[in-house]
Formats: C-alpha cells, structure tokens, sequence
C-alpha cells in the first residue's frame, strides 16, 4: 500500500464523510467517488478501486460506477446555461450516461420539451435516448470525432482526432460486411495474455469454442451452440465475436448493455477497425481505451494461420486504462478515449 499525504489524507476524509451521510444524493456520492478512484485515494489501504468499493463499501465497483456516470452526467448538464431542471434521480440520469456529453445535453433538452404533463420519469428519459440512439439515414448531422490521447510503444505521447469515417494507419479496405463471412478467427496467445494482466482474469467468453478456450482459459464460455446472445453475461470478460452481420453488431451491443448495466465490470474486445459502423461507435463510446495494432492480427485455427480484410482494433471498457495502455502497447498505438 502507499501512503497519503496529509492533504490527500484530509481530502479522503472529506469525500468518504460525504458518502457516509445516508448517501445524500446520488451526484455527490457519484462525484466523491469518482475523485476518490481518479486521484486514487484509496491507495493507503486498498491496491484498487475494486477491493476499496467492496471493502469499504460493501458494493461492487460496477456499482461504483454507474453512480459516477450519472453524476458526471448532472455536471455536463450543469453546462447548459438555459436548463434550469436537472436528474432528480439516478434512473432518469443514467440512460443519459451512454451518450456522448453533447448528445446528453441534447437528450435532455428533448426530455424537457416532450415531457407528457411536464412529469419527467426515468422511462421517458429511456426513451429519448433510445430513439437518438437509432440509426436514421435522414438525419445530416456528422458524428462528432472521437479525440484520442495517444501512447506508442517508446512511451511518448500526442493528441489525435480521429473523425467517424477515418481510420488509423491503416489503408481503405473492403468493409467485413463485404468478406468471406468466416466467423472461426481464434485469438493469438500474446492478446489474451495481455488482457489477463489488465483484467486480473478472464470470468466470461460469451462467444468461444471448445477449441478457442484452450487459449483464451475463460471460467466460463459459451459456444454457437450455447448462443451467447441469449446467455447473463458477468464479471470480466473476453470477447472475439464473430465477424460476420448481423452477429457482430448484436454481439457489441449485448457488450455495451451489460456493461452500462453492471453486470460486466471490465471487458476487452478484438474487433474489425470498423470505425464508420454503427456498431462500432456505439461500443467505442462506452471505452476508456483502444488499441489499434500495426499489423492486422495473425488469428490461427488447428489447421491454419490467416489475417482477416482488415485491420482491427482492441477495446477496453473499465476503471483501469492506464493498464491497457502498459500492456497493449506493444501491439500498437493505445489510446485513452476521452
């Protein structure tokens, strides 16, 4: 453990005092412990944010941080100079929480005007943002850039925007929805490696084999025949979907619910760098961190080695990019997604 300075002593203090008075409300608790786990304050009694929720707390860092999103989300709402109402409860703030901060302004502005009776409730808030989320080929607006943070393999770093049909170091190439529809792409060794050291250990790959799991060594794995798609998903997850449409797009999207639900507290995921789909910016938008790799990924099967169409990206989603970043890095540029 490390110490804490007397400053960082009293802040501590202060924050957890906050957390302690009955968990007054959900924006204060949110707030407190986001700077808790940012400025990593636990650190005197608690090697991570996961043991100090569950320790000190007696919750589970997913927890955590659904109160951080939506309290992060009440802030970005405090920027709007002419909304005067904000989330009165943690329901009506955390659909919000899957948007991008200026889509949640948006989103809560159409809240307000559409309320029924001015009433506002946690499922007209659902609903808004599920129809924002909704693809709509009539709709001009362009998807905001992505701005990264960029880390290469020597440590240094610079800034990169990256706009939504862009990729990076990589060459135009056919899109996966235009191959072969071979979904069999089994993860080299060094990948999974990586992200055990990031995660601690693999609790779920929801979309494996008998045979990718003598890799991957997942406690639990759901075949083809399992259909993951149907399956609970938990804990820390590994995720290679399949390339093919539809199931790519369902296999992401079943990511990113369970984990604005909770219910996967950290996750990795090797993809196609298919920045311009829908899929893709949906799951990106929940990330904390990417990894591109240099070089499109040798995927192997027992009887051969192949690279896909084109290249790939790796995400994070979770508490800890800095790890990712370290770990990763080596494959390629890693950035946090901010």
């Amino acid at each position: 453990m490390l110490d804490l300075t007397v400053k960082e002593e009293a802040r501590i203090a202060q924050l957890e005092a906050t957390i302690e008075r009955g968990m007054q409300t959900f924006v204060e608790v949110g707030l407190a412990l986001m700077e808790i786990r940012d400025a990593r304050l636990y650190r005197a009694e608690f090697g991570t944010f996961e043991e100090y929720c569950r320790e000190r707390w007696g919750m589970a860092s997913s927890r955590a941080r659904q109160l951080i999103a939506a309290a992060d989300t009440v802030r970005n709402l405090e920027t709007v100079t002419m909304v005067t109402v904000f989330p009165a409860t943690e329901r009506q703030a955390r659909p919000l929480a899957a948007l991008p901060p200026a889509q949640q302004r948006e989103a809560w502005e159409r809240v307000l005007e559409t309320a029924p009776d001015g009433k506002i409730t946690a499922a007209h808030v659902q609903a808004v943002v599920g129809r924002m989320a909704e693809p709509n080929d009539e709709n001009d607006d362009e998807p905001e850039p992505f701005h990264y943070e960029v880390y290469d393999e020597g440590g240094g770093q610079f800034s990169l925007t990256v706009g939504p049909d862009e990729e990076i170091a990589v060459a135009k190439v056919p899109h996966v929805s235009q191959n072969s529809g071979e979904n069999e792409w089994y993860t080299p060794q060094p990948f999974i490696e990586a992200a055990r050291l990031v995660m601690g250990a693999i609790d779920l790959d929801p979309a494996s084999s008998d045979v990718a799991n003598t890799v991957v060594d997942a406690a639990a794995y759901f075949t083809a025949q399992d259909d993951g798609l149907s399956q609970d998903w938990y804990g820390r997850v590994w995720m290679n979907p399949p390339y093919a449409q539809p199931l790519v797009s369902q296999f992401c999207a079943k990511l990113r619910d369970e984990y604005d639900a909770g219910n996967v507290t950290d996750a990795i995921m090797l993809v196609n760098n298919a920045t311009e789909t829908a899929w893709f910016q949906r799951i990106i938008g929940a990330a904390s961190a990417v990894c591109f790799p240099l070089a499109r990924v040798k995927f192997w099967a027992p009887d051969r080695v192949a690279a896909p169409l084109q290249g790939q990206a790796v995400v994070y989603l979770g508490d800890n990019p800095a790890a990712f970043i370290r770990e990763f890095a080596a494959f390629g540029w890693c950035a946090r997604v901010v």
